[in-house]
């Protein structure tokens, strides 16, 4: 029974998934893709001067061509469906909105023109211009940001977490990031419900890249 539990326990350890390290040596230069399993990205306001609230797009992808020897020539393409998004709303929308077009506040936040108007603008993207590093593992990463039929520079505080090596991935790597920015939604259009909600929009992503095959 002993031999039997040790077999067991050597196995768990060789088949337990490398441990991640915040290290750029060896790191494969390669193109990446978001793991969307394990990656989150949200977008915060003020809502009425005295609470944060947190809205999570559900469906976005990204492409990341990474130089671990040069981070600063990487670069970064993110694209997101404005019409997939979770507000977590739990009241009934239409009894408290009976006139509105959309069944759910959902829908509502996603296509109604004073929001994110995703029935006109199907596509959000985000694609990067230029890199700078600010430590051995954090930088900024500006691009241009489209939404909303506007296209403005934005930029992007980035932290690398680091590389792990899943056996159930092969030799490919996995890296991971955190990154956050500010953005004002006047510049895009957006100005109703001004005193209810902040101008200001924090957005806030963490997520897992894999090196592509």
């Amino acid at each position: 029974m002993r031999r039997i539990v040790t077999t067991a326990v050597l196995a768990a350890l060789t088949a337990a998934p490398a441990l991640a390290e915040q290290t750029l040596e060896g790191v494969a230069n390669a193109t990446y893709q978001l793991d969307p399993n394990h990656s989150f990205l949200t977008f915060n306001v003020t809502h009425n001067g005295i609470s944060t609230y947190t809205v999570y797009f559900t469906d976005f992808d990204a492409t990341l061509d990474f130089n671990s020897e040069d981070p600063t020539a990487s670069t970064l393409n993110l694209t997101i469906n404005p019409a997939a998004l979770e507000a977590n709303y739990p009241a009934d929308y239409k009894a408290g909105h009976p006139d509105s077009e959309f069944e759910n506040w959902n829908d509502a936040l996603a296509n109604d023109d004073r929001f994110l108007q995703a029935d006109e603008f199907g596509e959000i993207t985000f694609t990067s211009t230029s890199a700078e590093m600010t430590g051995d593992f954090t930088g900024t990463v500006t691009g241009d940001l489209s939404f909303r039929g506007e296209t403005r520079p934005v930029t992007l505080d980035v932290t690398y977490n680091g590389v792990a090596n899943p056996p159930w991935m092969g030799e490919r790597d996995t890296i991971g990031f955190t990154a956050s920015t500010i953005i004002d939604r006047t510049e895009f259009g957006m100005d109703a419900l001004q005193g209810v909600i902040s101008n200001d929009v924090a957005i806030e992503f963490s997520g897992e890249f894999i090196e592509n095959e």
